[in-house]
């Protein structure tokens, strides 16, 4: 049975907010400098889509379907998991996202930011499993995202993505609204990438 989520300890990550896409207030009350979203996607019905779908998010799925190349993943040498202790793999050998984790990030699609990343927490809950994930020093962005798959009560199942980011500092409204509206169309194409017909 999942229980509960697991968090990691700060190193690296170019932001102060930790962990705040995890509480939805971050919707109406974003950190100061920041702007927030939340997307909802159905992906489907039923316990098999669910699996197949939590399968796919927590193994990079739905960053790799969305045009990113996720490299360079290392886990943390000895981290708590509901699954277990330490680093975990699926049966051919894919790294399950577990909290400290991190990977680079590299945008193969327009519009899309890239840089290394560290996974703050992760949700492992009966109908629901995801993950939180932050931007790093040195990463072409300052954000945070929370993707989770949810299975409801009603036997649908949903992509959940909500993200915090820095608001763009340029004086110029129509700059800043463009670096809005990238950041935009990124969480969008995130938030579908894991429908059955985006499937290779």
């Amino acid at each position: 049975m999942r229980r509960g989520g697991a968090a990691a300890v700060d190193h690296g990550l170019n932001y102060a907010a930790i962990g705040a896409t995890a509480r939805p207030d971050v919707l109406p009350f974003p950190p100061s400098g920041f702007h927030s979203a939340e997307y909802r996607h159905r992906i489907g019905s039923g316990a098999r889509r669910f699996d197949l779908a939590g399968r796919a998010l927590m193994t990079w799925g739905a960053l790799r379907s969305a045009g990113f190349r996720v490299e360079d993943v290392h886990a943390e040498p000895a981290t708590h998991s509901p699954r277990g202790a330490g680093p975990l793999f699926l049966e051919d050998g894919t790294p399950w996202i577990t909290p400290g984790m991190t990977a680079s990030l590299t945008a193969t699609e327009p519009g899309g930011a890239g840089g290394p990343v560290k996974v703050v927490s992760v949700i492992d809950e009966p109908g629901r499993i995801g993950y939180v994930f932050g931007s790093m020093t040195g990463s072409a962005e300052c954000a945070e995202r929370l993707l989770l798959v949810e299975h409801d009560d009603e036997d649908a199942v949903q992509v959940v993505l909500r993200s915090m980011w820095e608001a763009p500092t340029s004086r110029l409204n129509r700059l800043a609204r463009a670096a809005d509206a990238r950041q935009r169309k990124v969480d969008e194409r995130i938030v579908r990438a894991l429908h059955p017909s985006n499937a290779s």
